[in-house]
């Protein structure tokens, strides 16, 4: 932040609302005055012209540090949705994956592609609270499930093939990054997960290393 204000750039903060409070108030004199106090030193950093601050966060995190109403009227506050069709989220997914994938030169073999569209599909159920059918009920985890989360995912999975694996991405090589994507509250998400694996992944056709895969790390 105070390289920023030096140098007249712009700061981004990710997961503004994982911040503990104490730490976002001081935010607001800086976006306030464009200055930073250091009491320390009986001064302030004052911004360069073109200094600024971005900041992200996952609106349906639960248990982290709202902000207060002085820091939210400091923002203007964009809501980024999720894609409304599945087809655009596998097809962000796949090029976000294919570009960090180049740049970790991990491979992204066609087997994979085909594993994007099944995690995604995945995401979007949990996070609906219903089956892509529309004939499932069930119960959506408290995290976000979010489309950069997918990605996340994804990478983690390629990396454990690429060096632990054999360099093709399996499905026990996504179930932990799943998991934890999934199971944020170690006891109400774990059963949602649970119900979701026996109600839906046991049953679909093609998933059944999915479900063996999930089962063993739930178990």
């Amino acid at each position: 932040m105070l390289r920023a204000m030096k140098e007249g750039k712009i700061a981004r903060v990710e997961e503004l609302t994982r911040i503990p409070s104490d730490v976002q108030d001081t935010l607001i004199t800086i976006l306030s005055e464009k200055s930073l106090p250091v009491p320390e030193l009986n001064g302030e950093v004052r911004a360069v012209r073109g200094f600024n601050v971005i900041a992200t966060a996952n609106n349906r995190d639960r248990g982290v540090n709202e902000l207060s109403s002085a820091l939210k009227r400091r923002f203007n506050t964009v809501i980024l949705p999720v894609p409304e069709m599945a087809e655009e989220e596998i097809d962000i997914v796949q090029r976000r994956v294919e570009s960090l994938g180049r740049a970790l030169e991990l491979p992204v073999e066609a087997p994979a592609l085909s594993e994007i569209r099944r995690l995604v599909t995945v995401f979007r159920e949990l996070r609906s609270g219903v089956t892509e059918d529309g004939k499932t009920k069930l119960k959506s985890p408290s995290g976000s499930l979010s489309t950069a989360e997918a990605i996340s995912v994804m990478n983690s999975g390629l990396s454990l093939a690429a060096h632990f694996g054999s360099g093709k991405l399996f499905a026990h090589d996504l179930a932990a990054g799943l998991h934890g994507a999934v199971v944020k509250d170690p006891v109400q998400d774990s059963i949602v997960w649970r119900e979701y694996l026996e109600a839906v992944v046991k049953e679909r056709d093609g998933w059944k290393d999915l479900y063996r895969a999930s089962r063993e790390l739930s178990s």
